[in-house]
């Protein structure tokens, strides 16, 4: 991982690092809004609170940057796409619009690792999904040894199946989720289907 400012990746726009404290704001927005969460069970958005998400953000391992939040944040200099509501010039990358959050979890013993991209929604609609969950995959694959990376859209969630696609992931099954009865107030089961994108396919992409 890089050490500048946490910075774990960094794309033609974004850059990938891990959240801070003062995180916890974006976050606690991201995740009680019922446009980003209806997709992933929580018609209400996510019950959680800002004093909850801190401290997991400090409980995470500082050593690792698998399975702990990574905040896609807006290049230094770089111009944010949107809907116009934090958008602009950035001089520093502390003063940047903060796109979204994403996780990437190592893999488990069949040698799956997992990716997780959630946006914004203002914005949506300008390819930051594809940009994020490309680089997470690249990134699996050049400091892992997986064989696959997975993703699981909902089969409702048009913008995130195409981002699977886009970055080479094939349709290889289709389940559906169910919360445990103690959730069912504030959940609802998820439909989605299983996307996979191979090493094979991934070199073969990198070489052409």
């Amino acid at each position: 991982m890089n050490t500048e400012a946490g910075v774990v990746i960094r794309t033609a726009r974004l850059v990938i690092r891990t959240a801070r404290l003062a995180d916890a704001t974006i976050l606690y927005r991201l995740w009680r809004d019922p446009r980003v969460m209806r997709n992933v069970g929580f018609p209400k958005g996510l019950d959680i609170s800002q004093r909850e998400i801190e401290d997991d953000i400090r409980a995470q391992d500082a050593e690792s940057e698998f399975g702990k939040y990574l905040m896609a944040q807006v290049q230094s200099g770089g111009r944010a796409e949107g809907d116009g509501s934090a958008i602009g010039e950035c001089p520093t990358v502390g003063e940047c619009p903060t796109v979204g959050e994403c996780k990437m979890i190592l893999p488990d013993e069949a040698g799956i690792s997992r990716t997780d991209v959630k946006l914004c929604p203002e914005f949506w609609g300008h390819k930051y999904g594809v940009e994020i969950k490309q680089a997470l995959v690249n990134y699996l694959f050049s400091h892992t040894d997986c064989k696959a990376v997975e993703g699981t859209p909902n089969v409702n969630n048009i913008a995130s199946i195409k981002m699977q696609e886009a970055v080479g992931a094939i349709r290889v099954g289709e389940e559906t989720y169910h919360f445990p009865e103690s959730r069912a107030d504030n959940t609802a089961p998820v439909h989605h289907y299983i996307y996979q994108v191979t090493r094979v396919t991934w070199e073969e992409r990198r070489a052409r």
